[in-house]
């Protein structure tokens, strides 16, 4: 199947998906999304990028599964489609945007005394460790 077939199946999976996702935002707010009345809601240019984003990428990783031979009947574009976005909003949800933190992460503090990477104990030890009684001399 040509690239640009698979993608327009890869395509339609989009389509299908971000419409349902409409269909129920309209349903139960009872009105397009961009126009619920809150103060950080976005409007109907934003919201439309945002859609022709989603289904783009969409588009595209059903035409690179095509092309490397992943993907060749329609059905399987269009579950791509379908998958693509849903994927891309699961990433997004988990991907903290803190605009506090700008830097790269800090590196936990290494366990034990002095970062030896042995936990330390929970309380005074009494002296030294006496060997063990165990048989073969360990």
């Amino acid at each position: 199947m040509p690239g640009v077939e698979v993608a327009l199946w890869g395509l339609f999976g989009g389509f299908a998906v971000e419409g349902l996702d409409l269909y129920t935002a309209v349903r139960r707010s009872g009105r397009w999304p961009w126009r619920t009345g809150r103060p950080r809601a976005v409007g109907a240019w934003a919201y439309l990028v945002a859609e022709v984003v989603r289904l783009a990428i969409g588009a595209g990783l059903a035409a690179a599964a095509g092309a490397s031979g992943q993907v060749t009947t329609a059905f399987a574009a269009v579950a791509v489609g379908i998958a693509a976005p849903l994927v891309v909003e699961r990433l997004a949800r988990a991907i903290p945007l803190d605009s506090a933190g700008t830097g790269p992460p800090a590196a936990p503090p290494a366990p034990g005394p002095a970062g030896t990477g042995v936990p330390a104990q929970a309380g005074p030890v009494a002296g030294p460790v006496a060997p063990s009684a165990a048989p073969g001399g360990e």
